[in-house]
C-alpha cells in the first residue's frame, strides 16, 4: 500500500486504474494499492461464515453510528492518523472491554462493603453488573456497578453479608457502547 506525498496526478484519485492499482482516499490522503483477488472456487469454513458475519454486524453498526451527530463525534475525538469515526465505530464493535483488575482490598463480605473493577474500552462502557457466587457456586447477590468520577472504576456495593469471602467468584458484565455483553470471571483468594 502506497501513500499519496504531493503528487498532483494522482492526488483525489478513486478507483481501479489498469488490472493492477486501486486508489482510495482516508481523510484527505490519497492510497494506491493491488487490487485484490478472489478464488471463485473457495469453499469458505464455518468459522469464517461466522467471521463475515459479525464483520457484517460491524459494518451495520459503523454506518448508524456515524448516522448520529454525538455518536460520530466522539468516535472522530478518539480516531487516529488517518482513522475515521467510521472505522473507529468498526473497532468498538468488534472489540471487547478489558477489565483490568478487580480490587477487593475494601470487600470483607459485609453490607457497604465495595468492589472495584478497573475497565476500559475504546469509547465507553455504559453499564457493569457484578455478580457475587459462593465458593459452591450459589449466587450471594448481584447488582449494577456506579461509575466513579474517574471514569475507569466501577464500584459496586455489597448488599448482602456473606462470609467466607475467600473462594468468592466475582462475575463482571460490561456492556460497551455498541450494546455488546462481555462476561469475565475472577476468584478472590
Amino acid at each position: 500500500m502506497a501513500v499519496n506525498r504531493n503528487n498532483v496526478v494522482v492526488e483525489g484519485a478513486s478507483g481501479k486504474f489498469g488490472r493492477n492499482l486501486v486508489f482510495r482516499q482516508r481523510k484527505q490522503v490519497t492510497v494506491m494499492a493491488a487490487v485484490p483477488t478472489i478464488n471463485p472456487d473457495r469453499v469458505y469454513t464455518d468459522k469464517q461464515i461466522a467471521q463475515r458475519f459479525r464483520f457484517m454486524e460491524a459494518s451495520m453498526y459503523g454506518v448508524g453510528a456515524i448516522a448520529d451527530p454525538e455518536l460520530k463525534a466522539a468516535y472522530l475525538a478518539k480516531a487516529k492518523g488517518n482513522q475515521t469515526a467510521y472505522n473507529m465505530a468498526f473497532k468498538d464493535f468488534l472489540t471487547s472491554p478489558v477489565l483490568h483488575q478487580v480490587d477487593w482490598s475494601r470487600y470483607n463480605g459485609e453490607v457497604g462493603d465495595t468492589l472495584v473493577c478497573r475497565i476500559t474500552d475504546i469509547l465507553a462502557v455504559v453499564s457493569v453488573k457484578v455478580s457475587l457466587y459462593d465458593a459452591d457456586g450459589v449466587l450471594v447477590e448481584e447488582g449494577l456497578a456506579v461509575q466513579s468520577a474517574l471514569k475507569l472504576d466501577w464500584v459496586y456495593t455489597a448488599t448482602v453479608a456473606h462470609t467466607p469471602v475467600v473462594g468468592t467468584m466475582v462475575v463482571v458484565q460490561m456492556t460497551d457502547t455498541p450494546q455488546n455483553v462481555y462476561r469475565e470471571e475472577v476468584v478472590i483468594g
